[in-house]
């Protein structure tokens, strides 16, 4: 059997064993994450919403400070040129035309004691400043001055809820008396356009927010089931692929029972014959003399006859079921064995070597006289694709709960044409195969309960081939203690 032959994927198409296929997606990842993402979106719009609303509010508060600030500074530039005779005339005069301005509800003067010492409603004179229920004091103006910037907030004031705007007067006037009291300026503004304004902002980000979250979660739905629908057709191509390597099981079994039927009869038919064939080819070689061509006619004949008698016994090999007694075995010994058996062809055809084995790889439940057959089988398929010289790699590793042989070689390559049929009974390239070997070393690791594959690469111009072949078998149980191969 030539390289092109030599190694070849199971009947189950060329899919890796399930020692290398990636894990199944789960569907509850899924959920958990396109779950997570909807609250971070709902989160993060929420949030937004929020920060918008509040930059709002803080923008219409600002506004209504500058306007509150801007008719203080006016009025304290009517009370500086007022400090004079007719001073409380002219004070009241003015507050009640500020006061008679549009949104503004009340203008007041009051000492730091809370007394009002002036206001726009005239029957106010001499009352308490009540901040929202609370009479003022000297601890609310604390850290007040005349230079200081104005406050504001909403509030209750004056019974009404306004937003107020106050500031310590600042008299303009040098070398002021130490500790000399100086009234507070309240001006009160209508707050019901910033409250309008506050509203129409919220229910604006409100409705933005639930579009938002409402687009959000239509575009998770979509995620989502749009990522079922990949998964789902990812099963219904692992199924139909399932079905197909089934499929082309059956065909193989089918074919090797036929092959077992045929053998079974043509075995015993045949090697009686063989056997007087062999016996007369051997007994008139003998009569002839040495170097004649009747003496070599006969030889050829005895050669013949032994490689027929090999194909029979394949055939019985095929067609009788495989006496696997598998044991606990160092894997390193049965391979360490097969190179001893093929290094000198190796050294030959000018292929190097490479020894792969991890370390402390457990014993594999196998029987090493028949896995001695399918390594040595594999080995020299591999040196005959490599006539010109090339690498030559055994590998032996632990992968995942299973013990994993490699055969690796950098000779033709496998066309891909050719994987299907690789362990067909009779399918060969080699001039001399008979196309027995690797359906019988198939039949071998099956027994085992193990699995084989390839994968190969064929030469081209300036690249060498490669392929690479696999053998899964089952690992020993711990308490089996692997015994040292004989033999």
């Amino acid at each position: 059997m030539s390289q092109n032959a030599q190694f070849a994927i199971l009947p189950q198409a060329t899919a890796a064993p399930p020692a290398e296929v990636l894990p199944r997606p789960s569907r509850a990842p899924l959920g958990l994450l396109l779950g997570g993402a909807g609250a971070v979106l709902v989160l993060a719009i929420v949030l937004l919403a929020y920060m918008a609303n509040q930059r709002s509010e803080a923008g219409m508060a600002r506004l209504l400070g500058e306007k509150g600030s801007s008719l203080i500074v006016a009025l304290e530039g009517g009370l500086r040129s007022g400090m004079r005779s007719g001073a409380g005339v002219r004070l009241q005069i003015l507050l009640e035309e500020i006061a008679s301005g549009p949104d503004i509800i009340f203008v007041a003067l009051a000492m730091p004691d809370g007394t009002i010492v002036a206001h726009s409603d005239r029957e106010r004179l001499g009352e308490i400043v009540r901040f929202n229920g609370a009479e003022l004091d000297e601890t609310h103006m604390a850290g007040l001055a005349p230079d200081s910037h104005a406050r504001w907030g909403i509030m209750h004031m004056e019974g009404h809820r306004a937003f107020v705007v106050y500031r310590q007067f600042a008299p303009g006037l040098r070398n002021l008396p130490a500790g000399l009291p100086l009234p507070v300026i309240f001006l009160g503004l209508d707050v019901s356009p910033f409250e309008i304004t506050r509203n129409q902002n919220r229910d604006y980000l409100i409705m933005l927010t639930g579009v938002l979250v409402a687009a959000g979660l239509v575009c998770l739905l979509a995620l989502y089931y749009a990522e079922r629908a990949r998964q789902w057709r990812q099963g219904q191509r692992r199924a139909e692929g399932r079905v197909r390597r089934l499929e082309e099981e059956v065909r193989r079994k089918e074919k090797m029972a036929a092959v077992g039927n045929l053998a079974a009869g043509v075995a015993h038919e045949i090697r009686n014959p063989l056997s007087s064939i062999k016996g007369y080819a051997t007994y008139f070689g003998q009569r002839f003399p040495e170097g004649s061509a009747d003496r070599a006619a006969a030889g050829v004949m005895v050669s013949e006859v032994d490689r027929l008698n090999r194909v029979i016994t394949d055939l019985i090999g095929l067609s009788r079921p495989s006496d696997i007694r598998p044991r606990a075995v160092k894997l390193e010994s049965v391979l360490e064995h097969i190179l001893c058996l093929v290094a000198r062809d190796a050294e030959k055809r000018g292929v190097r070597i490479v020894r792969r084995f991890a370390r402390a790889t457990p014993a594999a439940l196998a029987d090493p006289e028949r896995m001695e057959q399918v390594l040595l089988n594999l080995c020299l398929n591999a040196l005959d694709a490599m006539p010109g010289g090339g690498v030559l790699t055994l590998g032996l590793m632990r992968q995942k709960g299973r013990i994993c042989v490699l055969v690796r070689d950098n000779g033709t390559g496998i066309a891909p044409g050719v994987l299907p049929h690789i362990f067909d009974p009779y399918f060969t390239s080699k001039a001399q195969g008979t196309g027995l070997g690797l359906a019988t070393a198939h039949k071998i690791v099956e027994a085992h309960g193990g699995e084989i594959s390839v994968e190969s690469r064929e030469a081209d111009e300036g690249r060498r081939g490669e392929t690479t072949f696999r053998i899964w078998l089952p690992q020993a149980q711990k308490q089996a203690a692997p015994p040292s191969r004989e033999g």
